[in-house]
């Protein structure tokens, strides 16, 4: 695969190269922002998120690390949870028991897999959904390059085993929350105002 590595600050590059091998031997690829923008080159995104589809003990996985010679800092762990930093990257493991409609895409110089656009784009409208945020919207404006909202429902329709798509639409169609966000880091030229008119024309073809 077309990996953009440049998006990795040199401190996320070694915190993804001294976790990648924990998380291969159980299981855990890599989606979130910096994923989508190691496949996309359009963002800079500063957290690890790692998914399997399970995880049982959140303090042995810490310990793990530790074991390994990272300096991985617990924060918040819940079930199926873990949340910490790694230096000064924050990284996250979480049980995920949504079924991948794609095959993983190996990055084999730094030993982790990733999730593929097509899942991806499924979290970030599930993230939408939940919480609308800035990035989120850039991200999704960049995955529609690739595929249309139509395309992208679908697919959110069956990775996530649901018709029900009402909440999902109005969450794409407002803004309020994400107008008073930062922008983040952007390696490519991308106009917020022409991004919202962009995601609001999709949702209107969708909505007929």
């Amino acid at each position: 695969m077309n990996v953009h590595a440049d998006v990795l600050e040199a401190t996320q590059r070694r915190a993804l190269e001294a976790i990648s091998p924990i998380a291969a031997e159980r299981d855990f690829y890599l989606a979130g922002g910096t994923a989508v923008a190691l496949h996309l080159g359009h963002r800079r995104s500063v957290d690890l998120d790692w998914f399997a589809n399970r995880l049982d003990d959140p303090m042995r996985l810490a310990q793990a690390l530790r074991d390994a010679g990272l300096a991985f800092e617990t924060g918040q762990v819940e079930p199926g949870t873990l949340h910490g930093r790694a230096g000064d990257v924050a990284a996250s493991f979480l049980g995920y028991r949504y079924p991948l409609l794609s095959p993983l895409q190996r990055w084999p110089e730094v030993g982790c897999s990733l999730a593929s656009l097509d899942d991806l784009a499924c979290m970030k409208l599930s993230a939408i959904a939940q919480r609308g945020a800035k990035k989120d919207f850039l991200d999704l404006y960049v995955l529609l390059e690739h595929r249309s909202l139509k395309e992208l429902i679908r697919l959110y329709q069956q990775k996530f085993d649901t018709g029900d798509v009402a909440h999902l639409l109005y969450a794409l169609s407002y803004f309020d929350d994400a107008d008073r966000q930062p922008t983040p880091v952007l390696l490519r030229e991308l106009d917020w105002p022409t991004v919202k008119r962009s995601i609001r024309a999709e949702v209107e073809e969708f909505a007929g």
